[in-house]
C-alpha cells in the first residue's frame, strides 16, 4: 500500500516501492520471487554454499563446547567467507573435492572472537603433529605472567583445549572432551602430550581457549572479552575404515573425493 502525503507518495504498489531522499522522490522496482532470474553458475554457487560451506561452518562452531557464545558479531559470516574460499578452490567441474592435507590451512590462527584475539592472552601455542593416522597435540609448560597475561581482577585461568574431527568423505563427525589446565598467578604448569587418532578422508582441528576468573570464581570472560582460536588445522586424504569410525556422529555434509 502507498500513501499520498501531499506531495509524494510513500510505500509500495504492486513491484514498484515509493520513498523519498532529500527532496527527490524516489521509484525503485522490488525484488521477488519471479523477478529475479539464476543463472546455472549461480544455481550452483547457491547449492555448494547451501548443501557444504554452510553446514560445515555450523558443525565446526557446534562442537567447540570452549565457545559458549562469546563470539563476535561477524564471526559466522568470516568462518562462512574462508570455508568458501577453501571449498570453491577445491571443488571440481565433476562435484568431487580435491582436498590436500594442507587444504583447510586458511582455518589455522581463526579467532572467534577479534575483540580479544587468543595470541595477546596467551603467548606460547600447544605444538602439533599430524602423521598418517595420528595427531599429538603438547601442551607445554606455563609460566605465569611470561606465557600468559591476566587482566585485571582476575587470579586463575582455565587454559581449555578441544580437538574436534570431521570425516567429509562419510559425512561423520567426532568431538573430545576438553582438556584443561588451571593455573594460578605465579603458578607453573606441567607439559602433557595428548594422542588422537587420525583416520584418512577426516579433517582435524584443534582450538584453545582461556577462560579467566576473578578471586571469587566468577568467570571474567564476555561477549567482548574471550581469547579462543583455532591452532592447528589438518585434513588427512584418503577413505576412512569403517571400523575407524563406527562411533561417530552423522552430519548433514558429506564430499565426495576426488578419486
Amino acid at each position: 500500500m502507498a500513501i499520498l502525503d501531499g506531495k509524494s507518495l510513500r510505500g509500495s504498489i504492486g513491484n514498484l516501492s515509493f520513498s523519498k531522499q532529500g527532496n527527490i522522490n524516489v521509484v525503485r522496482s522490488k525484488p521477488g520471487r519471479g523477478n529475479v532470474k539464476q543463472t546455472e553458475a549461480t544455481k550452483k554457487s547457491a547449492s555448494v554454499f547451501g548443501n557444504y560451506i554452510s553446514p560445515l561452518s555450523k558443525y565446526i562452531r557446534m562442537s567447540f563446547h570452549l565457545l559458549t557464545g562469546f563470539y563476535d558479531g561477524r564471526m559466522v559470516n568470516r568462518m562462512n567467507s574462508d570455508i568458501s574460499t577453501i571449498l570453491y578452490q577445491s571443488i571440481t567441474p565433476e562435484g568431487t573435492f580435491k582436498l590436500a592435507k594442507q587444504s583447510f590451512d586458511r582455518l589455522t590462527g581463526f579467532n572467534f572472537n577479534l575483540a580479544s584475539v587468543l595470541n595477546k592472552s596467551v603467548l606460547m601455542m600447544p605444538e602439533t603433529t599430524f602423521t598418517a593416522d595420528e595427531v599429538k597435540v603438547r601442551i607445554p609448560e606455563f609460566a605465569v605472567p611470561k606465557d600468559l597475561r591476566f587482566p585485571p581482577k582476575a587470579n586463575t585461568c582455565t587454559i581449555e583445549m578441544q580437538v574436534v574431527q570431521f570425516n567429509l568423505e562419510k559425512g561423520l563427525w567426532m568431538v573430545y572432551p576438553l582438556e584443561s589446565v588451571v593455573l594460578k598467578k605465579g603458578a607453573l604448569s606441567d607439559s602433557q602430550t595428548l594422542s588422537f587418532p587420525l583416520p584418512k578422508g577426516t579433517l582435524c582441528l584443534v582450538a584453545i581457549g582461556a577462560v579467566f576468573h576473578d578471586p571469587y570464581k566468577m568467570v571474567l570472560n564476555s561477549k567482548t572479552f574471550n581469547p579462543m582460536a583455532i591452532v592447528a588445522s589438518a585434513f588427512n586424504p584418503g577413505i576412512a575404515l569403517e571400523e575407524e569410525v563406527k562411533n561417530w556422529l552423522y552430519m548433514s555434509v558429506k564430499m565426495k573425493p576426488e578419486v
